[in-house]
């Protein structure tokens, strides 16, 4: 989780980032499965993460599943580690588009986004 303060890159389990201190956004319980269910992300959607300098696409599924070489993995942690061999903040090595820029930002951006759709209702605009 990227730290609202000073951009420092934190693992999901922390309340406080490990760098300033500052309280850190709860975004426990959002999945892939809330993005697609909010408009955020699409079924179909490419996500990408790189592998010793080349990127590697996956599929996003529309129960927030991630297929990638014909195998289905729960959620981006699962995935990651069968794409890199090893553990990684998921939600911050996997990008995906934004369908209204066209600009490329990590999964951890999304999350954020529907957090703060979840907590000001009342203006949830999906991009």
């Amino acid at each position: 989780m990227i730290c609202q303060k000073c951009s420092h890159s934190n693992p999901d389990e922390y309340n406080y980032c490990g760098n300033c201190g500052s309280k850190l956004p709860d975004n426990t319980g959002i999945t892939l499965k809330d993005l697609v269910e909010a408009g955020i992300l699409r079924a179909g959607d490419e996500l990408k993460i790189n592998l010793r300098g080349r990127e590697v696409t996956a599929t996003l599924l529309t129960d927030g599943k991630i297929k990638y070489e014909d195998q289905i993995y729960d959620g981006p942690l699962a995935c990651a580690t069968a794409v890199r061999g090893q553990t990684c903040d998921s939600w911050y090595c996997w990008r995906a588009a934004d369908h209204a820029s066209d600009r490329i930002y990590p999964l951890g951006h999304y999350r954020a986004m529907l957090l703060r759709q979840r907590e000001n209702p009342t203006n949830s605009s999906n991009r």
